[in-house]
């Protein structure tokens, strides 16, 4: 079996449980995860928002409407 980045395996993991779109903000700390994506375009698309709530809300009318898990990931550029 290859090594997978850290990316790939969450990226394979949502398509194992049925993900097909996860909505978000590109960032420097999630640039594997997004490799990853773009890699799986065809199982699994990334929408690009541009507002951390506006991507929890997008995964939320998501899955309301669709019956599906709505997944949204978003880059914390401080701690608090």
């Amino acid at each position: 079996m290859a090594a997978m980045t850290t990316g790939e395996a969450i990226v394979e993991a949502l398509i194992a449980h049925g993900v097909d779109t996860v909505f978000g903000i590109p960032g420097a700390h999630m640039y594997d995860f997004n490799d990853a994506l773009a890699r799986r375009a065809d199982a699994i698309r990334f929408i690009t928002t541009r507002h951390e709530q506006g991507a929890a809300y997008m995964a939320y009318g998501y899955a309301k409407s669709t019956g599906r898990v709505g997944v949204y990931t978003v880059v914390r550029d401080r701690a608090f």
